[in-house]
């Protein structure tokens, strides 16, 4: 529900070395299996509740749709163990990769 548009390739780089690292290691992946990713996604919010009146929010992100909310820098990323909820007591932090 949030777009982004990239000013350089550093994701690519930075899916390709994880690529390369993943390939040449004993970890299991499953990078690329289906097809190959080429965008990033982030939970911006998430909803307690049933969404009660889906058309009023559907109306209310496309007025909003080409609305510039500024950018921002990402100066780290982290690897974690997790499962597809993100619950607190199941995410591990594996490793912080520092960004110049």
């Amino acid at each position: 529900m949030v777009q982004g548009f990239l000013k350089d390739n550093t994701l690519k780089q930075i899916r390709d070395n994880l690529r390369f690292n993943f390939k040449n290691s004993n970890l299991q992946h499953s990078i690329d299996k289906r097809y190959a990713i080429q965008t990033a996604h982030s939970t911006i919010f998430r909803l307690k509740n049933n969404l009660n009146e889906s058309d009023k929010f559907l109306n209310f992100i496309e007025q909003y749709k080409n609305y510039e909310f500024g950018i921002f820098k990402v100066d780290s990323l982290e690897l974690v163990f997790n499962d597809w909820y993100q619950k607190e007591d199941k995410v591990q932090k594996l490793y912080e990769f520092k960004l110049k």
